[in-house]
């Protein structure tokens, strides 16, 4: 069981994504929340403080650097890791800018979510 008993927040607007990454690790005995919006996911990271967010870059209405702009102005520290589609580009480097802990690449592969949730949470 994990020794961390704060939540993870998954924060996508594809509810298939967040589904995909709960159920991977529920079966591993995290709690897990979501969020289908950059809004919602604030809410959630002010309310539960969680261990760690899982941040979609691209989502209509709150992007992700919106999120990330959003918890600075608000001086909210989280260790987040953004989930994206993207190889490189401005975006990318803005949202890095930051100070995210990492970046995992869609379509996710389980076994780098794994090694992201060790190296973050132990």
């Amino acid at each position: 069981m994990p020794d961390d008993k704060k939540p993870i927040l998954v924060i996508d607007d594809e509810e298939g994504a967040c589904e995909f990454i709960k159920s991977f690790l529920e079966d591993r005995e995290y709690t897990v929340i979501t969020a289908l919006n950059g809004k919602d996911g604030i809410n959630i990271i002010k309310e539960k403080n969680p261990s760690l967010v899982f941040l979609d870059i691209r989502m209509p209405e709150m992007s992700g650097i919106d999120v990330l702009a959003e918890l600075k102005n608000q001086n909210i520290n989280t260790n987040i890791i953004l989930m994206t589609g993207m190889q490189e580009g401005e975006e990318l480097d803005k949202a890095k800018s930051f100070g995210v802990k990492g970046v995992i690449k869609k379509p996710i592969e389980l076994m780098e979510l794994s090694a992201i949730i060790k190296e973050h949470i132990q």
